[in-house]
């Protein structure tokens, strides 16, 4: 068995560390630094919170009407028709494909 030359691990380490140093720039690129609160905004909270005060007498007047909710889960006709069209096509769908 002939002996193996050294190599020099000089060239890996040095691409090794340009990656390291370009994956550290594109990283700090993405992150950046969160815009500084102008004095203008300053009030901004008060002026929601007084829109929201002056809502709430027109949410207390709202309509409490019952909703006919259909996935409640009862047995509609839309429900059975739903199921027996759903699965009877989905399994012609799936015969036809083996099929093909």
């Amino acid at each position: 068995m002939s002996p193996r030359s050294p190599r020099s691990s000089l060239l890996p380490a040095a691409l090794l560390a340009v990656a390291c140093m370009l994956a550290a720039h594109w990283v700090a690129v993405v992150f950046v630094p969160a815009p500084e609160t102008s004095a203008l905004l300053r009030g901004a909270p008060t002026v929601a919170g007084a829109a929201a005060a002056a809502g709430v007498p027109l949410a207390a007047h709202a309509a409490d009407e019952l909703l006919a909710y259909n996935m409640a889960g009862e047995w509609t006709p839309t429900f059975i028709q739903g199921y027996f069209i759903l699965t009877l096509g989905y399994t012609a769908v799936a015969f036809f494909s083996y099929l093909v």
